[in-house]
């Protein structure tokens, strides 16, 4: 009888939101196969101390070196190591509600970006995950409509997507350029009046000395991926390939459900809010949303022919 050890490692911050995905695919594995496939979890200094020489590396090099066997990130940092067409997922006002969503991850659209994302960074997608689900912004000041994103300065991720989507608010964007997720997170935390976020991730990327206001416009989806090294694959038999990739999306479904929940909580729940900081939080009204919306469409013709050919239409579509 065959065993696999996997090795998960946990590259983002806050740790919590990722530990409970990696314990739950840990546990039902473990059932699934009988304690035939086990898991070990480590942050990166958790891994680094170990095995590293305390120096940290990004999971992808980790995977494809066959270091590790799984993680879960950002799909922005798929994007930085090749998967462009990662990038439309964050296009603005893309994804009409949360079902939408789920037939494009879980469908042949969300299969053929993990096989183009194979074929460029030799690591397998799995299942998409959230960070939050729909973004926000954490601004200085109370934002009450539409217009009061003309002239706003804000800081993102050095990210065509983000930034042309902010211009075309209005917004004055500086992009910020850095390889590691958190010293990403960290600059912009320190150098910007105002950020987009989500609900859960507040706590750890909002200052709330700074960024008291919250406002819902749900102007892109945050997503994650739990990925898997190709070398490991390939080596496992189809029942193991079977287990790994069912429990994966049992997991990510979880994930995205427990995501929501606590977005669901901190929007509800004033106490909530207060305790993190957060002195104002509202939606967007829908009159200003289409505005928005509207005002972002030109960025459809523009990537049309960016992404492969038909790709974002499939997904509004979808």
């Amino acid at each position: 009888m065959t065993t696999h050890k996997i090795t998960w490692l946990l590259y983002h911050e806050p740790i919590d939101l990722f530990l409970r995905t990696a314990k739950a695919f840990s546990e039902r594995i473990a059932e699934r196969t009988n304690n035939r496939i086990s898991v070990e979890i480590y942050t990166t200094k958790e891994y680094a101390e170990k095995f590293t020489n305390g120096i940290e590396f990004d999971p992808v090099s980790l995977l494809v070196n066959g270091h590790i066997q799984m993680s879960q990130v950002y799909i922005n940092e798929l994007v930085k190591e090749g998967a462009s067409d990662f990038s439309a997922l964050e296009m603005p006002f893309l994804f009409r509600d949360h079902d939408h969503c789920a037939r494009v991850l879980e469908g042949e659209i969300g299969q053929f970006l993990f096989d183009k994302m194979q074929a460029k960074v030799d690591v397998k997608g799995l299942a998409f995950t959230y960070s939050g689900g729909y973004r926000v912004m954490a601004t200085e000041k109370n934002i009450t409509n539409s217009a009061d994103f003309v002239g706003l300065e804000i800081a993102v991720q050095k990210n065509t997507v983000f930034m042309d989507t902010f211009e075309a608010f209005g917004c004055s964007v500086t992009p910020v350029d850095r390889r590691a997720p958190r010293e990403s997170e960290l600059a912009i935390k320190q150098t910007s009046k105002n950020i987009q976020t989500t609900l859960p991730r507040y706590k750890n990327e909002a200052d709330p000395a700074v960024h008291k206001y919250i406002v819902n416009t749900e102007h892109n989806m945050y997503l994650t991926s739990i990925i898997i090294g190709t070398d490991f694959w390939q080596q496992l038999s189809d029942e193991d390939k079977l287990a790994i990739q069912e429990t994966a999306n049992e997991c990510a479904r979880l994930e995205r459900k427990w995501t929501l929940e606590d977005a669901e909580k901190i929007a509800t729940d004033t106490a909530e809010q207060a305790k993190l900081g957060i002195q104002s939080y509202k939606h967007l009204s829908a009159e200003d949303s289409d505005k928005l919306r509207q005002a972002s469409k030109p960025l459809y013709d523009k990537y049309r022919n960016v992404f492969s050919p038909g790709l974002l239409d499939k997904i509004l579509l979808a």
